[in-house]
């Protein structure tokens, strides 16, 4: 009977009963442990205590299990993998005294550092009742008339969980080392062991600060690149560049160790490791977060990366400027992750510069680069570059011999001379010797340029050193709206036929004589037209259910017929929206030029991809490109001097 009465003494209980905490379970499975309902501190000792000091002992005991539930050692707790149980032996059964009696004393050394044991054959002595006879009978047989009481040694065995269970009443309540002990039990010879070590404590870890990103500390060795290469155009960090939420420092809190235990059970204390306070570090342009499993310093806002020496402090100021320049001496390449930068030195030849918003107050000769940002170059863009992704590129000096393109934005020049000029919408005062790409291009004077667009308004316009000015104009390729109209148009007359042919069947579903009367007379009555008397209502009711059938047919027919009526319709909403937009792709594309004071030719191309289909290719692919000037027939104007001033027109459509 399994009882869930506070511990006692398991002596004292009835026979076949025992008596267990509310946390230990004995079940035809084994004894089990509730990990939840566990006492605090030594409670789960205690009733192991009392159960081997009352002559009971595990059988089929789990011992690594039983340690883990009493210190934690081992393997990791149940408790920490979300077990809800733990079944720690067979079952509890009595340990006689005479058995007790085969384990011999055990020397605990070093203050319990570890147990010693002689293991020796041990014996039983088997007592059994021996006859005593009597005189013999009338028929000779002797009749016992009483027993006498033998002993005799038996060669025995040890267990080994009644040596766990000896052990701890003799002092040894930790670290037996079971398999050697098992085996020393199953060989039955004479052997001294060490039977039991301590656990040495484990050492914990001081609190710390670590470092979350790699920009925080300035480095001017060279980056080395995944592939374990030095990149030398590069610095690992020239100087700190923060971006705003970026971690900057995480704290680690201190790690307590794990204690030790002597074979005795006695806990052994590790040190306690040291604590920081962080928000001490924390200074201006920044926050302290709580992250996962500690505090983290964080940027406040974008800007630069400072340690104050003095204070100890680590702060993010706001003003993002460089007045060394941008050379392989003073920073390498740059890589920034702020807002805006602001550069009063050059940017030397070969240099690459990649961040947002950027200005440069002094000459470009290396190349920029923006992501979703704006360039304002405020000097010379000369033998560089600059590209802005999804933003917008200002040169308010001269750009020569240069590759400006900002694809999605506006690129603004006063004056550009052998250039590589890309842009959703380019605006120029004069353009010499240049290569322009532009959905819409605004240029006062040009020289000797190759230009590609769809809005193309020159001021003036003449050739350059023998090189005349060539404009492409890219005007849409009406034959893809063309095809895509002919094929609607063709799937509208197979529609229309199917109307037809619809039509016919509803037709002659609804010419049979009397099926029509009924048609006729169901018209009327749901008009109103006409008035049923009771009598009439029946016979009504007699003619509609007769030709159900015929008029559950002939409404899906009409079904049908609507549902082909209603594609008709939306082939021919198509239709009107793709000459439409066939109509008004024309209006954008146009040439203006106000004079004409040179070899100027002008043309049309017609593309599907627009200015995009320039987009990508090597530079001197682009140049034959734009310098073809196209068969005769695509020719707008091809002469050394007047003006132009041609508008795209849609062809007409094909019937």
């Amino acid at each position: 009977m399994v009882s869930t009465f506070p511990i006692g003494g398991v002596a004292d209980i009835k026979e076949g009963e025992i008596l267990l905490p509310v946390y230990v379970t004995l079940r035809s499975e084994g004894v089990f442990i509730n990990i939840s309902g566990l006492p605090p501190e030594d409670g789960l000792k205690l009733f192991v205590e009392r159960l081997f000091a009352n002559g009971s002992r595990f059988e089929g005991l789990d011992y690594s299990c039983l340690m883990r539930l009493l210190y934690g050692t081992g393997a990791m707790a149940p408790a920490s993998m979300g077990v809800a149980e733990a079944r720690v032996a067979d079952g509890i059964v009595r340990f006689p005294p005479q058995r007790r009696a085969l384990y011999k004393g055990v020397k605990i050394i070093g203050g319990g550092a570890r147990a010693e044991y002689l293991f020796e054959p041990v014996a039983i002595e088997v007592a059994a009742d021996e006859p005593v006879y009597g005189e013999p009978g009338e028929n000779g047989a002797r009749p016992i008339t009483g027993y006498t009481r033998k002993t005799s040694l038996q060669p025995g065995r040890l267990n080994f969980d009644e040596f766990v269970a000896d052990m701890w009443l003799k002092g040894v309540r930790f670290g037996i080392d079971a398999e050697p002990v098992r085996q020393a039990i199953a060989s039955g010879e004479t052997t001294r062991m060490d039977i039991a070590f301590q656990r040495e404590p484990t050492s914990g870890a001081d609190a710390e600060i670590q470092e979350e990103s790699d920009a925080l500390r300035r480095d001017n060795s060279p980056r080395i690149m995944l592939d374990g290469k030095a990149d030398l155009r590069r610095f690992k960090n020239r100087f700190p560049q923060i971006a705003k939420d970026l971690p900057l420092l995480r704290k680690i809190p201190r790690a307590l160790g794990e204690p030790g235990f002597r074979v005795t059970g006695q806990i052994i204390e590790p040190p306690l490791p040291a604590d920081l306070d962080l928000q001490a570090l924390a200074g201006p342009g920044t926050r302290i977060e709580r992250r996962g499993s500690g505090e983290v310093i964080v940027a406040n806002m974008d800007g630069f990366l400072a340690f104050d020496t003095r204070s100890n402090h680590i702060a993010v100021t706001e003003k993002v400027e460089d007045r060394g320049g941008i050379s392989i001496r003073t920073t390498g390449d740059l890589s920034l992750a702020v807002d805006d930068f602001v550069e009063h030195g050059e940017v030397q030849e070969w240099r690459v510069v990649e961040g947002k918003h950027m200005t440069f107050l002094a000459g470009v000769f290396g190349t920029v680069i923006s992501d979703n940002g704006d360039i304002l170059l405020k000097s010379t863009l000369s033998g560089g570059r600059a590209q802005s992704n999804g933003g917008n590129i200002t040169v308010r000096g001269r750009a020569y011999n240069a590759g400006l393109e900002a694809r999605d934005g506006n690129i603004t020049v006063p004056l550009a001379e052998s250039c590589t000029i890309i842009g959703k919408t380019v605006s120029i005062e004069r353009a010499v010797n240049c290569e322009i790409v532009a959905e819409e291009l605004r240029i006062g004077e040009a020289e000797g340029c190759a230009i590609a667009g769809k809005t193309v308004r020159i001021a003036s316009s003449c050739a350059r050193k023998g090189k005349e000015t060539v404009i492409t104009l890219l005007a849409p390729d009406f034959s893809d709206y063309d095809r895509q109209i002919a094929l609607i148009k063709k799937s509208l007359t197979e529609t229309g036929k199917a109307i037809q042919a619809k039509s016919e069947e509803i037709r002659i579903a609804s010419s049979e004589p009397e099926f029509a009367k009924c048609l006729a007379a169901t018209a009327a009555i749901q008009s109103g037209a006409i008035k049923l008397t009771a009598a009439q209502q029946s016979g009504w009711q007699q003619m509609a259910a007769r030709f159900a059938r015929a008029s559950q047919a002939l409404a899906a027919l009409h079904a049908e017929k609507t549902e082909l009526e209603e594609n008709r319709l939306a082939s021919e909403q198509e239709i009107e929206r793709i000459s439409r937009q066939r109509e008004s792709s024309a209006t954008e594309v146009l040439c203006e030029i106000g004079k004409i004071c040179g070899d100027t030719i002008v043309r049309k191309l017609h593309s599907s991809p627009g200015v995009s289909a320039f987009h990508g290719l090597p530079g001197h692919e682009l140049r034959v490109r734009l310098r073809n000037l196209g068969a005769p027939h695509e020719r707008i104007f091809s002469e050394d001097e007047g003006s132009v001033n041609w508008h795209c027109r849609a062809p007409q459509q094909s019937a």
